[in-house]
């Protein structure tokens, strides 16, 4: 069945690929002979199914609608060469019922399908390239981050670790800035992990996977987001959260207060 599918696909393939080489190759006898091929094909393909039913129907009620309507294509076809007034007549028949004034060939209609496909694929191209140069430029980005402030380490989330860079260097060169006078440039400080409270860059680094904290700071952060929860949560089901889930609760409540 599978060999028998590839085959009428290879043959409607050809037949469209020599309507495009010849403009009259729907007067020749190969058309005519490819079109008989691909109908009977498809009677084979439908063969098993008829045959599968215990009492099937008769061989005249047994043509699906395609198969009906690629045999009147192909017989109008025909008409279309051989009696042009007939076939004009049965045409415009046709189109009044369908309630149409115009009707798109089969073969000029595959052809816009093909351009509109190819045009798709040109699209799908320039967007896998635009991507490839955000995915380079992120990358760049994060490593110069990385190199910046290497006090802090890279954890799963890779943006939001970036974004704990961004704003410990942030934090910093306020702090240089407001520290200049008189005393020489500050020296750069991690935040420390022997402060009992976490200050808001050692929670961001937390929350990104860049950061831990002590034992001390773990404590306090279970009491505080105890606090903030409105006491939902016991000290153990917050343990498991995770230290993670302990700093984006306390930096979520303080942003909302």
């Amino acid at each position: 069945m599978a060999a028998m599918k590839d085959l009428r696909a290879l043959l409607i393939d050809c037949r469209i690929e020599l309507r495009k080489l010849s403009r009259d190759f729907q007067k020749t006898e190969l058309c005519e002979r490819l079109d008989l091929a691909i109908q009977h094909l498809i009677n084979a393909e439908a063969a098993p199914a008829r045959a599968a039913t215990d009492h099937g129907p008769t061989p005249e009620k047994a043509q699906t609608v395609s198969q009906v309507a690629l045999a009147w294509q192909t017989a109008a076809r025909d008409l279309k060469f051989s009696d042009p007034a007939i076939h004009a007549r049965l045409s415009e028949k046709v189109m009044r019922l369908l309630e149409t004034r115009t009707l798109v060939d089969p073969a000029t209609e595959i052809l816009q399908l093909e351009a509109e496909v190819e045009k798709l694929k040109q699209q799908i191209a320039g967007l896998e390239k635009s991507m490839q140069t955000l995915g380079v430029e992120r990358d760049a980005l994060l490593g110069a981050l990385a190199s910046a402030v290497p006090q802090l380490k890279d954890g799963g989330d890779r943006l939001a670790v970036g974004m704990a860079r961004i704003s410990w260097l942030k934090t910093e060169a306020e702090k240089a800035a407001a520290g200049t006078a008189g005393s020489g440039p500050v020296k750069k400080k991690v935040p420390d992990p022997s402060d009992t409270v976490p200050g808001p860059d050692l929670l961001q680094a937390v929350a990104a996977g860049a950061a831990t904290l002590s034992k001390e700071q773990r404590e306090w952060c279970v009491g505080e987001a105890m606090v903030l929860s409105g006491f939902q949560f016991t000290p153990v089901e917050l343990l498991e959260k995770g230290e993670a889930a302990l700093a984006r609760m306390i930096l979520d409540a303080r942003k909302q207060a």
